[in-house]
């Protein structure tokens, strides 16, 4: 039966492992892979945690790609094994926003408002798009143009002197 075992195992590697572990029983052969891969699983939580924890958005960036980014590391870490909270999911994500979503923060913390992280990012995408409509002014007030001649153009008459001096 083990040897049975230890061909399937065997037969579901690489070839690369196939050749390493052909002669090893099955339980020698997870023990060895344990000890090989568990290390690169602990690595790989711990830079993607970092990461996560040191993610904040960038100053032109889109808040979609921002939410986007981060939703990609805590499904790396539930992939992982590693349970991470929806609540918390979205308090970091509120966390790493640029201070203009300041406002909508202290709003959606005092409506005790309760959603879930695609909820939070059709809202970020609302608040985003309000913001990027109170910037662009289509009727920009128009500047006063001052034009500055060296004094070898015609005078104008029916002006006073005293301007052209």
């Amino acid at each position: 039966m083990q040897q049975k075992v230890a061909c399937i195992m065997v037969a579901t590697m690489n070839p690369d492992l196939q050749r390493f572990y052909e002669d090893y029983w099955p339980y020698k052969m997870k023990k060895d892979l344990v000890e090989k891969f568990h290390k690169r699983d602990r690595q790989e939580k711990y830079e993607v945690v970092k990461a996560l924890m040191s993610c904040k958005m960038e100053e032109g960036e889109y808040v979609c790609s921002h939410v986007q980014r981060m939703q990609r590391y805590v499904e790396r870490l539930v992939r992982l094994n590693m349970h991470f909270d929806e609540e918390l999911t979205i308090d970091k994500v509120m966390n790493s926003l640029p201070s203009c979503y300041d406002q909508f923060i202290l709003t959606y913390h005092l409506n005790n408002i309760e959603t879930t992280l695609a909820q939070l990012h059709n809202l970020l995408q609302t608040v985003e798009a309000g913001m990027k409509g109170k910037n662009s002014n289509p009727n920009p007030p128009s500047a006063p143009v001052l034009a500055i001649s060296q004094g070898k153009g015609k005078k104008r008459k029916g002006l006073p002197k005293q301007i052209w001096k």
